[in-house]
């Protein structure tokens, strides 16, 4: 196959699903560092939106996270097991069993507050005022494919619930944006490969004969993932490595033919899914979404 010009393929710093999931893994190193109550940001959600509803079905929880139903069945698991929430039997309908905040639930939802609220700030502080308005307002219609929840209908259960609305949080946002990058590939591009993976290829497609340290600096992967994403690509025999001929204790990763022909085969779906993950937004509204996710991209990365 002859390799069309790089023209035609994406574009790793300015495609919205790549950079979702940077401004994500930004957003799980706040938490990681500011939130130590021994809460995910998805068990945090979860346990808010059951507080300020009152009781919830696990289908209902589901929705309201944009979480698959294993996930969501895995995590009110745990949360169960933790004595956070509890599920009781609906006395109108014996097979319901709702999930409803248990005493000690609250009290964690209540100390990781203050936590959570910071997080959200320095997630966006990169950016100027109105540049944060702004971007919050792209990204919300990003993240729910069009307008947002009316908060209305999110009141909180009683006074002693925090206020905090979780499509308030630009981290629920960009997570839930993530999620719907993640569908949209499955359906468009290929449900064996994931879009990280792509992105591996395409880096090694830009530059040839890369090392892993810097191959995961460029598609901004830890060492243990870039490590994983590599192994799995040489399983399939799209990923090589060869002995670098200047220090012979470094091995240097590039494309084989079937790797670059997976790359160009695909190239048109991966483009295309980047269009569809920003159709709610005007043309111009997409560049500027790009350009402002672009900036706090590499504010975070930056970042000490």
């Amino acid at each position: 196959m002859t390799a069309p010009a790089d023209a035609s393929l994406p574009v790793l710093g300015t495609a919205p699903g790549h950079l979702i999931r940077c401004v994500q893994q930004a957003h799980t190193g706040l938490w990681q560092q500011h939130v130590l109550v021994g809460l995910t940001s998805v068990q945090y959600g979860i346990l808010l939106v059951v507080g300020q509803q009152g009781k919830l079905d696990q289908k209902t929880v589901g929705h309201l996270m944009s979480l698959d139903k294993s996930t969501t069945a895995d995590v009110v698991s745990r949360l169960v097991r933790r004595g956070l929430v509890t599920r009781q039997r609906d006395p109108k309908d014996g097979r319901r069993r709702p999930v409803c905040l248990a005493a000690r639930g609250r009290l964690a939802l209540v100390q990781a507050t203050p936590a959570v609220v910071e997080v959200q700030r320095r997630l966006l502080d990169p950016l100027d005022a109105a540049e944060r308005d702004e971007l919050f307002g792209l990204l919300s219609r990003v993240a729910y494919q069009g307008p947002a929840p009316d908060d209305e209908a999110l009141a909180a259960d009683d006074g002693a619930i925090p206020a905090e609305r979780l499509h308030r949080h630009p981290g629920h946002l960009v997570r839930r944006a993530q999620q719907v990058h993640t569908t949209l590939w499955t359906r468009s591009v290929s449900s064996s490969i994931t879009s990280v993976q792509y992105s591996v290829l395409l880096s090694l497609h830009r530059e040839p004969l890369l090392d892993q340290r810097t191959l995961g600096v460029r598609v901004s992967l830890d060492k243990s993932t870039g490590g994983d994403v590599v192994a799995r690509l040489e399983e399939r025999g799209w990923v090589e490595r060869t002995r670098d001929a200047g220090d012979g204790r470094r091995n240097l990763l590039g494309l084989t033919a079937a790797g670059r022909d997976f790359l160009i085969d695909r190239a048109a779906a991966v483009v295309a899914v980047q269009a569809e993950l920003l159709a709610p937004l005007p043309a111009g509204e997409r560049r500027r979404f790009t350009d402002l996710m672009a900036r706090l991209t590499r504010a975070h990365e930056a970042a000490p």
